[in-house]
């Protein structure tokens, strides 16, 4: 098959399904050419990936071979992403040298759960500071597992694929939001992105990352608590999931707030539920940086269409929550893919943040037509 030049395809490998989208980044703005999800994973081991991005690939007939896919933070043991501060260093430091203390340092710490010589590190400096009289600098380090990242390429391979590149999931949802223009220099941006395994929760501030954390509460814990309580099937419980209204707005005849419904009460609302998760992130970040002053929350992830969740975080943490609605920069080619990514712009999030990895770093402006 001819491999068409200027195109890309971003193979987001999630707990419950895989997607892809397919995009010409040739043309501007961007077009995006074919969007695919596979059906509900079993689990997730390499027979199983493999042959469900197999069967993807196949019925959707893309274009092009050249892919761009995830490795995830969901677990430990395949990679890990931080923000660390290394002491005595500037921030001009050589880049070997700065590998090398990071994975020192996160070593020392156990921020690592796989051993030295089976780790393959990236990081980026955020700046330099003084922290407890101490000169040094901010680092976010991600740090993968080679073998878990040899199992994605194979995953690829299996489906005839070519991998360009391979990073973490919340990475592409940043490269997309840069591109899209979303951090203004002035604002501190926060980003909650709900999966199937995992919440991640990152703050922007001056168009740097500035704070990361996994929770490892998301949308598969509430929809088994969901079946627990009602007792019904994981089928019955997932649909139940996205068409009840699971959050409802009270009022005491004075003042109105948002809570959680029976069903979801407990996994979202208890001590370490995941709403007081999410607002320890926030609680932490305003002690941590000086005139921290959060003004957006984007909400992604398939979770993140639960009806009213939304309005219970922006109502509960006070600052406005916005969905990304990315189709309003980037076009899709056919009418029939238009259908299949309406409505669904959180779930294809990240499979598009990589397939624009070869030019994101472009601000939205430049590819206006």
């Amino acid at each position: 098959m001819l491999i068409k030049k200027g195109t890309s395809l971003g193979v987001d490998i999630g707990f419950s399904s895989i997607k892809i989208v397919e995009l010409d980044f040739s043309s501007k703005p961007p077009r995006i050419l074919k969007v695919g999800i596979s059906e509900n994973l079993t689990d997730n081991s390499f027979e199983t990936l493999s042959k469900a991005l197999d069967n993807l690939v196949k019925a959707k007939k893309f274009g092009t071979k050249r892919a761009i896919t995830t490795i995830s933070t969901s677990s430990e043991k395949s990679a890990t992403a931080r923000k660390i501060f290394i002491e005595h260093l500037k921030a001009d430091v050589g880049k070997n040298e700065l590998k090398e203390k990071v994975l020192w340092e996160a070593l020392t710490r156990d921020h690592i759960a796989f051993p030295p010589e089976e780790t393959i590190i990236d990081c980026q400096v955020l700046g330099e500071t003084v922290k407890d009289d101490i000169p040094g600098i901010w680092v976010f380090f991600v740090a993968a597992n080679r073998a878990s990242i040899k199992e994605r390429v194979d995953i690829l391979h299996a489906a005839g694929l070519i991998p360009i590149a391979i990073e973490i999931d919340f990475s592409a949802i940043l490269g997309l939001l840069n591109y899209m223009d979303l951090f203004p220099e002035d604002e501190d941006i926060a980003i909650i992105d709900i999966g199937a395994s995992k919440t991640s929760v990152g703050i922007v501030y001056r168009r740097q990352l500035s704070f990361y954390r996994d929770i490892s509460i998301a949308g598969n814990h509430i929809t088994s608590q969901i079946e627990r309580r009602l007792r019904i099937k994981h089928e019955e419980a997932e649909d139940y999931k996205f068409t009840e209204d699971l959050f409802e707005l009270v009022t005491d005849g004075r003042d109105e707030s948002w809570r959680a419904n029976a069903p979801i009460e407990s996994v979202i609302e208890e001590r370490q539920g995941l709403y007081p998760q999410i607002r320890e992130c926030f609680r932490y970040y305003d002690g941590e940086v000086p005139n921290a002053k959060l003004t957006r929350i984007y909400f992604l992830g398939g979770t993140s269409q639960l009806r009213n969740f939304d309005k219970l975080i922006s109502h509960r943490l006070s600052i406005p929550v916005d969905n990304v609605n990315y189709l309003n920069v980037i076009s899709v080619v056919k009418e029939d893919e238009i259908n299949e990514i309406e409505n669904k712009e959180p779930i294809f999030a990240t499979a598009l943040g990589l397939a624009l990895k070869p030019i994101r770093n472009a601000k939205v402006t430049d590819h206006k037509a």
